[in-house]
């Protein structure tokens, strides 16, 4: 069996926001006009929509090839679809990544700015990756990550579907984009999320080398992530909605210190054990006091517990063994992830309904994908909140990270919200 690298996805909304690196595009813009008359694969000038597209294309592409050489991909190489395996053009598609494409990285790569691997196989990306010129002519330049933006046009709200497929070894999941029709709902759930990417864009949002690894503190578009089941037949937006896309994601805990917000460095609020009070106030019934992962006899496994119990509520199946990571621990593994040997699903599970009775009719019927999106709306909310009084936060799913000084500030605000989606509401913790 051929196995694939798993190249970084290319970017299609990159783009160049800076002066240097937008001097760069052009000077490149000129050299692919140059080649396509010297080899006369031009002999029109083209329509209008067409050459805009054309520049947004190499500027996409330049743009992509230049972050990767600041922040080279593991595989040196990133992933890019230029058509094997599409069925038409989506909404999720930049319109200016066409059928011309696949001319314009072959002329990259005849100019010796990029090196294209086309895949001649069906349902394989294929792949791009700078030449030594190229970085060469980006570190000449001085180009940094504030030289980066983002193209007008880019969805931030991603339907996707969800299947589980069985194959021999287990459950694997597959997702696909799912195309919809704009609706009042969908346009206000959009103009949310937009409002928030132009608040941050515009927020003095800075990182502090660690010498750990370049890090893009201009990378802030975030997008709103919806999930169907598989037997959906409309697209909804009533499950998931998570917030993906900043930088702050992504970045180890330890080095979130590096954040800055307003010059300041940052505190990270969290509401406390969200999924299962969210889960309680499903059924009418307002959790207990206290941290609802404290499970008897299984001390000094919380973060296990949380896992269990995340998987519990996610399941839409009858769960007959754990997913490896409770049950083997990873090289440095902290082990309150790990549950003790012994711990079934069933033993578990009984343990977690002696502490929750209340909870059973919520294990395994596929909540979780519900439960998502009661926190994606009180996150929303909260940072529509703090948009409003001009306190920039960067979202955590579940928490946030935001300005020390304004940490009193924002967990008011965060409990406020949280008693609008349950009864009691959900206490907020300083994490760091």
């Amino acid at each position: 069996m051929t196995t694939h690298e798993h190249h970084r996805w290319f970017d299609d909304w990159r783009s160049a926001e800076g002066p240097t690196l937008r001097k760069l595009v052009a000077e490149i813009t000129a050299a692919i006009d140059q080649r396509e008359q010297a080899v006369g694969t031009r002999t029109r000038k083209r329509r209008e929509t067409d050459q805009r597209h054309h520049l947004s294309a190499v500027e996409v592409t330049v743009a992509n090839l230049a972050h990767a050489v600041l922040m080279p991909p593991q595989t040196g190489r990133l992933a890019i679809l230029t058509g094997n395996g599409r069925n038409g053009r989506t909404r999720y598609d930049n319109p200016a990544l066409g059928k011309p494409f696949r001319t314009l990285l072959h002329g990259l790569d005849e100019l010796g700015l990029a090196q294209w691997r086309n895949s001649p196989q069906r349902g394989v990306a294929s792949s791009l990756a700078p030449t030594e010129s190229f970085a060469r002519a980006v570190k000449e330049a001085g180009i940094t990550p504030a030289d980066f933006g983002r193209q007008a046009g880019e969805a931030v709200v991603i339907a996707s579907r969800k299947e589980h497929l069985r194959v021999s070894d287990g459950l694997v999941v597959s997702r696909e984009l799912v195309g919809y029709d704009d609706t009042a709902e969908t346009i206000a759930i959009r103009d949310a999320v937009r409002g928030l990417n132009t608040f941050l864009g515009e927020a003095d949002i800075t990182f502090v080398d660690d010498g750990l690894g370049l890090v893009d503190p201009r990378s802030r578009s975030m997008a709103r992530y919806f999930t169907l089941a598989g037997d959906d037949g409309a697209p909804r937006f009533d499950r998931n909605g998570r917030l993906f896309g900043g930088f702050w994601q992504n970045l180890r805990k330890d080095r979130r210190r590096g954040i800055r917000i307003d010059g300041e460095t940052v505190t990270n609020l969290d509401f406390a054990s969200m999924f299962p009070r969210l889960a309680y106030a499903s059924v009418g019934v307002v959790a207990p006091e206290g941290d609802l992962y404290a499970i008897p006899g299984l001390e000094g496994h919380r973060r296990a517990v949380k896992m269990a119990v995340n998987c519990l509520l996610m399941d839409d199946f009858h769960r007959s063994k754990w997913p490896v990571e409770l049950t083997k621990a990873a090289e440095g593994c902290d082990a309150s992830a790990i549950l003790p040997a012994g711990w079934t699903v069933k033993r578990t599970k009984d343990a977690i309904l002696q502490k929750h009775p209340a909870l059973r009719p919520c294990l395994g019927v596929g909540l979780g994908l519900t439960l998502m999106y009661r926190e994606s709306e009180i996150l929303v909310r909260v940072l529509e909140e703090m948009k409003a009084k001009g306190m920039v936060a960067l979202g955590l799913h579940d928490g946030l990270l935001l300005p020390r000084s304004r940490a009193e500030k924002g967990r008011t605000m965060m409990e406020v919200v949280s008693r609008e989606f349950t009864p009691a509401g959900i206490p907020v913790a300083m994490m760091s």
